[in-house]
């Protein structure tokens, strides 16, 4: 059982980057320190990963799957629609040997139908593919009781997932605004490190 923030930072800077990041997908490796403070937060302040069923949606290398399990999620499964990155993501659930309490699954988030405690996810944020973010918190809201969603930091964007996610029967519960950077990705990103603000949204279904 991780016992520290820092431990937990240590253990998810291991996990590796995708190996050709599809843009299309918006595909990044969230940085070990944002992982950290996220599961921390999730599972320190709410309570929402020991002991739970968890479901990560849009889990890419691992990141979140893997740092759930390592912060005490009885069970967690991981979903993606690309192939390669579930084969990374396999790398790293056996290099942490969490075989026994993570699956992953190769499935496209309309498509997906599981029932769990807890969502977490990292969706696209609509930049690439118009409402992709609208498809991720449709998905987490109808799979898990309590969802966790990282969304682009904007005032507009506050104002239209807290209308969004009412039409969806769910309330959001808590903000909490990051900072995060990201070394390059995609070939357009010139400089040393691209930064920007992101919003974690807690979002409790059937509470409107």
């Amino acid at each position: 059982m991780i016992t520290s923030k820092s431990e937990l930072e240590i253990l998810l800077e291991r996990i590796g980057n995708f190996d050709a990041p599809k843009l299309k997908l918006e595909q990044y490796r969230l940085p070990a320190p944002a992982a950290a403070e996220i599961l921390w937060y999730i599972g320190l302040r709410h309570k929402d990963l020991e002991g739970r069923i968890v479901g990560d949606l849009g889990c890419g290398t691992g990141m979140l799957t893997a740092g759930a399990a390592l912060m005490g999620a009885d069970y967690v499964v991981g979903v993606d629609i690309d192939a390669p990155a579930l084969s990374k993501a396999r790398g790293v659930v056996e290099k942490f040997r969490l075989g026994d309490r993570v699956d992953l699954l190769m499935c496209g988030v309309n498509d997906l139908s599981i029932s769990v405690d807890v969502i977490i996810q990292n969706p696209p944020f609509g930049i690439r593919e118009r409402e992709a973010d609208r498809a991720f918190l449709k998905a987490g809201i109808r799979a898990g009781q309590t969802v966790y969603s990282l969304h682009r930091g904007d005032e507009g964007v506050r104002k239209f997932i807290g209308s969004y996610v009412r039409d969806l029967g769910g309330k959001v519960d808590e903000i909490l605004p990051l900072n995060i950077k990201l070394p390059p990705t995609y070939h357009f990103h010139k400089k040393k490190f691209h930064e920007f603000d992101v919003d974690l949204y807690r979002i409790v279904r059937g509470t409107c």
